[in-house]
């Protein structure tokens, strides 16, 4: 009966029907059972506190969570426990915490590994590949990604479906550039059951997918996943995340201010507002570059990114800032924290950019940087570490690595 119950949830929440997936789930947790040894109600619970995070009700799910925790069926039950860990790497993610969500997500995939519940490793991975993203880190990215096609090959449980459609268009905005990832952006606006999963899973999603399209001219496609979000939004009435998705969108389509403005407000997610701030300042910089108010938005964005671990997001912002003539604060961090004595931080992170092979030019779109920066970079690592190649600077890398103490990639984003 649980089982049944949660089927229905699933197939309700995917549909775009997010009460009635909460209804199911929440019936779910009432069923009592005596015949499997299985903690039925403990299992729907931590459902239940899921999709309280996929709509960015973090602090109820965090209760469940807390309450499941303090359960003696818990201590007795490992795959529960599992999967009570990954679920708590999601909260934690939703609030901005992305250093924490990797962390907490790793020990919950080695917890569900021991445990053999494999059904939720989908839920690590997109986390750990969205983690890895942010952070700058894209072939981890790429890695935790192909792990959620072998975890669909092998029949698990896809529980972030829509999450996994925005990790791959993401990686590839990354790994090909915005003209390949807008071709598949445009497949997933295009389709009613795409642009449902992905708002019931990961609202911001949305917006994201929007302005890629308009910065590709396909303004119809942008228009397409417009309509059908506010849709959505108007048949989820209860669900504030939701329409503050669909009204960012919206504002990117009608370069409105004030609906931006709105969406900033209403976004409950961090990263989803911090990404409504920066869309204010672009949209106020076509008309003014120099225009202060556009300045002060791109600069609140740079920071918010910074603060939650986002570095990525943040050096693209820095770069725009840098565009319209801004001088962003050079005190503040942006790279991985040197690991190695005598290396800058900008040096430390082009240096581990190219000892796992990249090129100068795609270290230069990762950082966000021209290809002269870095190659000006590499001359200068090239003279500290006391090698004449890249091949001998990955072979010296590796040396270094295993020397490091604390090499957590980043300030923010444990490896």
């Amino acid at each position: 009966m649980t089982a049944q119950m949660l089927a229905q949830a699933r197939a309700s929440w995917r549909s775009g029907d997010l009460g009635l997936g909460l209804s199911y789930t929440e019936a779910a947790t009432l069923t009592t059972c005596d015949r499997c040894g299985e903690p039925c109600a403990l299992h729907a619970r931590l459902q239940q506190a899921l999709l309280y995070t996929l709509i960015r009700r973090t602090g109820a799910a965090q209760q469940i969570i807390d309450e499941v925790r303090a359960s003696p069926a818990l201590v007795e039950h490992r795959k529960s426990a599992a999967i009570a860990t990954l679920v708590e790497a999601k909260i934690k993610l939703a609030n901005g915490d992305i250093a924490g969500a990797a962390s907490q997500s790793k020990i919950g995939m080695q917890l569900a590994n021991e445990a053999h519940q494999t059904t939720w490793t989908p839920l690590g991975n997109a986390i750990l590949a969205t983690t890895a993203l942010r952070c700058g880190e894209l072939l981890k990215s790429i890695h935790h990604a192909n792990q959620l096609k072998e975890d669909a090959v092998f029949g698990r449980e896809i529980v972030p479906t829509g999450q996994a459609m925005w990790i791959v268009i993401q990686i590839a905005e990354a790994e090909k550039g915005p003209e390949q990832a807008a071709s598949l952006a445009g497949k997933v606006l295009e389709s009613e059951a795409a642009v449902c999963s992905l708002l019931a899973d990961e609202p911001a999603a949305i917006p994201w997918l929007v302005r890629l399209l308009i910065g590709q001219g396909q303004t119809d496609l942008a228009g397409c996943g417009v309509q059908l979000s506010e849709r959505v939004a108007t048949e989820n009435p209860d669900i504030p995340e939701l329409r503050a998705a669909a009204a960012h969108a919206a504002g990117l389509l009608a370069r409105d201010v004030e609906k931006l403005r709105l969406a900033a407000e209403a976004h409950t997610d961090p990263w989803a507002r911090a990404l409504a701030i920066e869309d204010i300042g672009l949209v106020l910089a076509e008309d003014d570059e120099g225009n202060p108010e556009a300045v002060r938005n791109l600069d609140l964005a740079m920071r918010s990114f910074a603060e939650m671990g986002s570095l990525r997001d943040s050096l693209r912002v820095r770069s725009k800032l840098r565009g319209i003539k801004s001088n962003p604060d050079p005190q503040a961090r942006f790279w991985p924290s040197s690991g190695v004595r005598g290396l800058t931080d900008t040096e430390y992170a082009v240096a581990r950019l190219v000892s796992i092979g990249l090129t100068n030019g795609q270290a230069a779109a990762q950082m966000f940087l021209s290809r002269h920066t870095v190659a000006f970079h590499l001359r200068k690592i090239f003279q500290k570490i006391g090698v004449k190649s890249r091949l001998e600077l990955a072979v010296m890398w590796n040396e270094l690595a295993d020397g490091m103490h604390g090499d957590s990639g980043s300030p923010s984003c444990p490896s």
